[in-house]
């Protein structure tokens, strides 16, 4: 589904050369336009785990504008992802919350005390 979107990385190789790595573009551009401005108003809302995660990458440097392109970017492909298992399962949306665990690893949790996530 990622490729479908256009929102999957390629890498222009050719004998030894080995290009930058950069989003293919090669899928649906409405369809990834669509998904980017949906992350970017999940990514302004007050408390849901898109914004989370943003939060989460951007953290080294949050005044750098190419790390929160990249963030939103990833973003929009967790959501594409989000979207892809909602049509694929037919099933509502049902928000969950991430929360990061001292080892580094995002473990899942059901929901945050008095949270309440819309999308």
């Amino acid at each position: 589904f990622l490729k479908f979107c256009g929102l999957d990385l390629a890498t222009c190789k050719s004998g030894t050369f080995r290009g930058r790595t950069k989003l293919s573009k090669h899928g649906n551009a409405r369809l990834r336009r669509a998904l980017w401005m949906a992350a970017q108003v999940a990514a302004r809302q007050r408390d849901n785990s898109f914004r989370d995660k943003l939060g989460r990458y951007t953290e080294r440097d949050r005044h750098d504008a190419d790390l929160r392109r990249k963030a939103l970017t990833a973003l929009t492909a967790k959501m594409a992802r989000v979207v892809h298992a909602v049509i694929k399962g037919r099933t509502e949306y049902r928000p969950f919350f991430e929360r990061p665990v001292p080892g580094g690893r995002t473990s899942l949790c059901t929901g945050r005390e008095g949270a309440t996530a819309t999308l």
